[in-house]
């Protein structure tokens, strides 16, 4: 087995990989380059990936159904614009 097959094999078993594959059609999901796919992971690991210092995450009951209330504190790391 070549190193790209073996490459492309383990980036479509990769957890975050196959979960995005489950949300998407599967034509869609066949049109994926390996690249598009890295790039797709890198770009959600860096949004997602990051822990605030003050995450704090409540449910509540209001009026028959369930809302929920997050408030995430940490420190600006986005431009002014």
């Amino acid at each position: 087995m070549s190193q790209k097959s073996l490459n492309n094999n383990d980036l479509r078993n990769d957890p975050f990989i196959k979960q995005f594959f489950a949300r998407i059609p599967s034509q869609t999901a066949a049109t994926f380059t390996d690249i598009q796919l890295a790039e797709l992971k890198s770009v959600f690991r860096d949004r997602f990936g990051k822990r605030h210092p003050i995450d704090i995450r409540v449910s509540i009951p209001f009026l028959k159904r369930r809302f929920y209330i997050v408030l995430i504190i940490g420190k600006e790391k986005r431009s002014p614009k």
